[in-house]
Formats: C-alpha cells, sequence, structure tokens
C-alpha cells in the first residue's frame, strides 16, 4: 500500500511540475555553465595478499593512469526549470557516457521535482561524496542501484534545514544470464522500486537518513549518518545495510551487507590533511547455515578493514590540488590449505585532481 500511495503522489506531482513549468515567465534569460574535473593519480602496491599462499612472493605494481575526466553543463531554462548533464569519459562502455542527464522542475517554494538520470539516494553521505575526488580510497561496500539511474523525484523542503525526498526507480530484474544478479523475485518490470531519504540541519550536524525497498519489496536498505563542521575540521559518518533476500525452500532468506564509514578532514590553509576508515562484513549465516568469515584469494566480498591517510596541497589554487595517501586494506583469507590467514594489501598514491 506504501508503495502504490507514493507512485500516485508522484504521479500527480508529475502533472502539477509541469503544468508550473508551462506557466512559468519564458522571458527569463536561459542560461548555462560548462565545468570539468580531472584526476590523474600514480599507484604503488605493494601486493600484500600474494603472501598469504605458503612460499608466495609477492610482485609489487606501480601504475599512472587517468582516474576520471567527466564534464558538466548546468544552466536554466526559465524561472521553474533547471538542468544538470554529466558525461564520464573514461566509461568502458558508450551507453555510460552520459553520467547523469536531469531536469528539475520548482512546483513551488517547498515542493520540486526531477527526472532524468540521477544520482541513487542510497549508501548515505559516502557514497554520494566518492563519486569523483575520493582520493581516500575506493569503498567496499554493496548497493542495490547503480550510482546513477532513470528515476523520478518528488522532493519536499519546508524550510531550508529539513528536505524529504521521494525516488522511484526501475526495480532490479533476475537475470538467468547474469551470474551476479540481485533479483530473485522480479522476472519483469513489474513495479519500480521506492527510496525515501531525509536530510536535515542542525547547526553544525546535518543528519541523514535513507530506506529503499526492492526486488518487489522482497529486498531492502537502509542508511544513516551525518555531516559535521567544527571550525576547520569537518566529519563524516554513515552505517547501513543492505538486505537481500532470496528463496530457500519455502521461506524467504537475507544475506546482509552492513558498511560503517568515517571520514575526518582539518583544513589548514595550504593543507588539508585527512583520516578515512571503512569496514565491509557480509553476513550470510541464514543462507548457508554457517556463517562465511573469511574472502576468496584477491578478491573483497565479505570482511574488509580500509585505512586511508593523507593529504591534499592548495597553495596551487582552486583549479589544483595535489594530494598523498596511503591505503591499507585488511581481512581474513582461506589459502590453498584452507587455513584462515589475515592479509593486507597496502596502496601509496600521488596523484593531481582538477577542474577546468
Amino acid at each position: 500500500m506504501l508503495i502504490k500511495n507514493i507512485r500516485n503522489i508522484m504521479a500527480s506531482a508529475a502533472g502539477v511540475a509541469l503544468a508550473t513549468s508551462a506557466m512559468a515567465d519564458h522571458h527569463m534569460p536561459k542560461t548555462a555553465t560548462v565545468a570539468g574535473q580531472f584526476r590523474s593519480e600514480m599507484t604503488y602496491n605493494d601486493d600484500g595478499l600474494a603472501k598469504i599462499e605458503d612460499g608466495g612472493k609477492s610482485s609489487s605494481t606501480t601504475i599512472l593512469g587517468l582516474k576520471d575526466v567527466r564534464l558538466y553543463v548546468k544552466g536554466s531554462l526559465n524561472d521553474k526549470a533547471t538542468y544538470d548533464f554529466g558525461f564520464d569519459f573514461l566509461q568502458a562502455e558508450s551507453s555510460d557516457l552520459v553520467y547523469n542527464a536531469i531536469v528539475n522542475w520548482k512546483v513551488s517554494e517547498m515542493v520540486s521535482m526531477t527526472l532524468g538520470k540521477d544520482y541513487v539516494h542510497q549508501g548515505g553521505y559516502s557514497n554520494s561524496d566518492n563519486v569523483f575526488i575520493n582520493n581516500w580510497g575506493d569503498r567496499y561496500q554493496k548497493l542495490a542501484f547503480d550510482r546513477t539511474a532513470n528515476a523520478v523525484s518528488l522532493h519536499y523542503a519546508p524550510n531550508s534545514m529539513h528536505n524529504v525526498t521521494v525516488q522511484l526507480v526501475n526495480d532490479l530484474i533476475d537475470d538467468p544470464a547474469t551470474d551476479d544478479s540481485e533479483a530473485f523475485y522480479n522476472t519483469s518490470h513489474k513495479q519500480p522500486a521506492a527510496i525515501l531519504e531525509y536530510t536535515g540541519e542542525f547547526g553544525a550536524i546535518k543528519p541523514l537518513v535513507q530506506y529503499g525497498q526492492y526486488d518487489m519489496n522482497h529486498s531492502s536498505f537502509w542508511n544513516v549518518g551525518a555531516r559535521a563542521k567544527f571550525g576547520a575540521t569537518a566529519l563524516t559518518f554513515d552505517y547501513g545495510a543492505n538486505s537481500m533476500s532470496m528463496p530457500v525452500g519455502a521461506a524467504d532468506k537475507a544475506v546482509v551487507f552492513n558498511n560503517m564509514t568515517l571520514r575526518a578532514e582539518h583544513d589548514m590553509g595550504s593543507l588539508a590533511p585527512f583520516f578515512w576508515y571503512n569496514s565491509y562484513n557480509r553476513v550470510d549465516k541464514e543462507i548457508t547455515g554457517t556463517e562465511t568469515k573469511t574472502n576468496a584469494a584477491g578478491e573483497w566480498y565479505d570482511n574488509a578493514n580500509q585505512i586511508s591517510v593523507g593529504t591534499s596541497f592548495k597553495s596551487f589554487g582552486d583549479n589544483f590540488a595535489p594530494y598523498v595517501a596511503y591505503r591499507m586494506t585488511s581481512g581474513k583469507f582461506l589459502n590453498s590449505a584452507n587455513l584462515e590467514k589475515t592479509g593486507s594489501e597496502g596502496q601509496l598514491a600521488v596523484g593531481l585532481a582538477g577542474n577546468f
């Protein structure tokens, strides 16, 4: 019933938004802003996981690569409608060149609506922050959806301190041809999945709550988080779980993916040192009967603890930000003799992030 009511609300809002946009002052000058970002990095990896095997020898690697190149086009069509297009030029598939493409209609002072390929509201602040300038490292996580997807979003902001978003995206589909399918009940496009998000502002603290249902409402995820800024120190905290259900016999069973992330950054003027910690764990006892506590050799799909320390250098203007970071990921593995061992891999990164 909740999902049905949400769909009815969204459909009604769409009609209001289109009507409001049509009545807007079309004499207002149209605006457009073009900007871009890039990130290049040289990374040294110690290949520490090779030491898990008995007698294994690590073989370190050093890679120089272009990590991100993106172009953004933003602007307004009139006093009610704005647009935001993003292009990712390093996507392997040409169909993924368009990273996001949304149009936002301002229905009233408190209500707005977004249509298009949009950021999916999942994974907390850490997921939205980790889109581009992820100098601290790639976060291990298990999201229900891709980072962006075709979506319809309704936003309600009674004032500048509170915002509620209801988002509809295409539900996942059980595809027998895909080994890593995460849908077990939805065999076709039977209904959209619904996501609810709240963000607030209480002085220096900005809380966030997200809840979503997918796979014909058999699976769900939730996240709670907070931002805080005390003088020159910025903190971000997120904790959440993605519960993916599947049929086991005559009952629904779930495997749960847990994430906890903490990030701290201190602006010292010419330097901005940071500390980042992320824990990721898969709980599958309900499915397998015995909890899996180890990873397969060379893979991180269960327990993982990530730590990153480094700094950005801010003496080169607003458009260039060199950085250095040391990242380490550790967890438990089974070696070839089926013995449990703790393994880790470290990275030393020197990079440059810039705007143009």
